[in-house]
């Protein structure tokens, strides 16, 4: 049962016992009532600001800047065990472990005839409500404003730069075997040559060369004849390597010689000087038999041919961020994703509305909230609690602190590296913004970071080039820090720049949490938290509903004018 539904029932029981007497002079009661309101009306201003300040020790009694349970902010383990040793001499402690002792205790056939009467209410709450005021007036209701809270947004990238029209071309490559044929002569100056027995040297030409020389004959012997010694040598004989037969010369023998083996890449020299052409490895097409006779010498070569196969590209611009611009996205940032100067692949980040969310039933509060004593009853002047989204939120932070505690590490709120692939401009995208579906060709890591993604879980760090040609980026890689809950993704997001904790790298980031210290550092009055803000106060709006309000003051008003 609500609370509206509550107060409206206490109005109609009231109603019905004292026929909804109005009381026409103020009796000493409602004085006090009156001054008593009044005084708490010019309390609640100092309240709110005694609420807002922070402690010191003249205005809280005991209050410590630095008190001496702060030696456990380090050592939190050793913080169980000093109070066990503390508690029986606690104050504190006792005063409630006595409590507990003495504390009132109800049979169970008078706890269960009380539920049961709940259940009775609870079951056909139109019976029992009532929407008059403490006037005995039928009380008036008003719709509640529609939730002002902003839905948040998302990061989503996208890219502008270069595609590339590629086309295959190729060319041949020959192997160019140079060979030659050596022959060999040796010849003397004349006279000598006769004296040695060989050519004379005034025979061969110029092309002819020197290669060395041996004693010619020698023209007087000395010495006994058992130790005989050349004492006047003849004239040395020159031998020569010619490249071709002389005539009238005696030759004495050949050598085969191979002079190189170069590549001829002639056929291929237009496509190496166009630019936007890139080579792939060359490709033996010729390799049998690796032994051949070339000039009339026997050469061995591993490759006779290869081809060459060239990829060609040609450059145009191009993006893919009118869809998000369509989607009504708002740009933030970009950077350059590949390492050439001028830049050709530029990834863009944006700022994207979340999806709309379905609307809820439209509500309404009412005026009959009255609080009745002794008979006499008024009606409760409720006013808005503005900081209750703030203290829920803070309240769930501390929560989610107490479950994402990592213990090994000593940080809190640590994320999940979660990466998604994209072909730029190609027809396979995983990174799609919130709210569309995958399609063929994502893999299982693609779809887990999708998941996450819909639940606002994750934040983008950034993308990075996986596969380039020419200088283009050909794919990338989304790189995201994927979190147990909104408010831990929130924290970080936020968090981050107060303590000057930048994200790093998008291709090594590892979504590391806060340690003690830097979330000791963090201030969550600066923070926004207005995405996460309606989960938490929707539960506490009241679910009436103007067209029930309306019905159930219509059978109040028939229960009275039939009862009269």
């Amino acid at each position: 049962m609500t609370r509206v539904g509550v107060h409206l029932a206490m109005a109609a029981l009231v109603g019905a016992l004292s026929g909804a007497v109005l009381v026409e002079a103020a009796t000493p009661t409602q004085a006090a009532k009156s001054d008593g309101k009044a005084f708490a009306g010019a309390l609640r201003p100092q309240a709110a600001t005694n609420a807002r300040t922070a402690p010191t020790a003249d205005r809280i009694p005991g209050f410590a800047s630095n008190p001496a349970e702060s030696v456990y902010y380090g050592a939190p383990d050793t913080l169980t065990p000093a109070a066990e040793a503390a508690k029986s001499s606690s104050t504190g402690y006792n005063a409630v472990t006595s409590s507990i002792a003495a504390r009132a205790t109800f049979a169970p056939a008078d706890i269960d005839s009380t539920v049961a009467r709940g259940k009775l209410v609870a079951d056909d709450p139109m019976t029992y409500v009532s929407g008059f005021a403490a006037t005995g007036t039928p009380g008036s209701c008003h719709p509640l404003p529609e939730t002002a809270v902003s839905p948040g947004s998302y990061e989503q990238s996208c890219n502008s730069g270069y595609v590339a029209d590629t086309s295959t071309q190729s060319c041949t490559i020959a192997l160019n075997v140079v060979t030659s044929i050596s022959y060999k002569y040796e010849c003397s100056a004349p006279p000598s040559d006769l004296q040695n027995n060989v050519d004379s040297c005034d025979i061969f030409p110029g092309a002819c060369t020197d290669v060395g020389s041996r004693p010619g004959k020698c023209l007087q012997w000395s010495g006994p004849p058992w130790a005989q010694w050349c004492s006047e040598p003849g004239e040395p004989i020159t031998q020569l390597d010619c490249p071709a037969i002389v005539s009238g010369a005696t030759l004495l023998g050949t050598d085969n010689v191979l002079v190189s083996a170069t590549p001829d890449t002639s056929a291929c020299s237009a496509l190496d000087a166009t630019s936007g052409c890139v080579a792939d490895p060359d490709v033996c097409t010729d390799s049998s038999p690796v032994t051949r006779i070339v000039g009339g010498v026997a050469v061995t070569q591993p490759c006779w041919a290869w081809s060459r196969t060239y990829q060609c590209g040609t450059l145009t611009p191009k993006t893919d961020c009118d869809q998000l611009e369509a989607m009504g996205c708002s740009y933030l940032r970009e950077q350059c994703i590949t390492d050439e100067s001028p830049c050709l692949t530029v990834d863009k980040v944006y700022a994207c509305p979340l999806p709309p969310q379905p609307g809820g039933k439209t509500q309404a509060i009412c005026d009959g909230d009255i609080y009745c004593l002794n008979g006499e009853c008024d009606t409760v002047d409720r006013q808005p609690n503005t900081e209750f989204k703030d203290a829920a939120v803070a309240l769930n932070a501390m929560s989610q602190a107490g479950k994402e505690w990592d213990p090994s590490t000593l940080s809190l709120f640590k994320g999940t590296r979660l990466t998604c692939s994209k072909t730029i401009f190609g027809l396979t995208n995983c990174c799609v913004p919130r709210g569309l579906p995958l399609i063929g060709g994502c893999n299982s890591e693609d779809a887990a970071l999708k998941a996450e993604r819909e639940k606002g879980l994750c934040t983008l760090i950034g993308s990075y080039c996986s596969s380039k040609f020419l200088g283009i980026c050909l794919q990338k890689k989304e790189a995201h820090c994927c979190f147990a809950s909104k408010i831990s993704r929130i924290l970080q997001e936020q968090g981050r720049p107060q303590i000057g904790k930048p994200w790093g790298d998008p291709k090594t980031e590892q979504c590391l949490g806060f340690t003690i210290n830097e979330f000791a550092q963090l201030d969550l009055s600066r923070m926004d938290f207005s995405e996460v803000y309606a989960e938490f106060t929707d539960a506490a709006k009241l679910p009436d509903e103007m067209t029930l309000v309306g019905e159930m003051q219509t059978k109040i008003t028939a229960f009275y004018a039939a009862h009269k």
